[in-house]
């Protein structure tokens, strides 16, 4: 190859690192019940995907989703 040729760039689109994510606050307004209990719920595993970052708990938005759903489902 001739060092003088252009060479074909590909570039592909790179996913956003950015999560949504939604405090225990947040949760609680849209679930309409009290810190305590959705804490108590992140200790028993009923809500998964909660994590800390210091002493904030944060759920990623998608895992909240999820969890919404599987309780529509399962009381259908």
């Amino acid at each position: 190859k001739i060092m003088n040729e252009p060479s074909e760039i590909i570039t592909q689109p790179m996913a956003s690192s950015e999560v949504e994510t939604l405090d225990v606050k947040t949760v609680t307004k849209s679930l309409g019940v009290s810190r305590a209990t959705v804490l108590r719920w992140i200790q028993a595993q009923k809500i998964e995907g909660f994590f800390r970052i210091g002493s904030k708990w944060l759920i990623r938005k998608v895992d909240f989703d999820n969890f919404i759903n599987r309780k529509i489902n399962t009381n259908l």
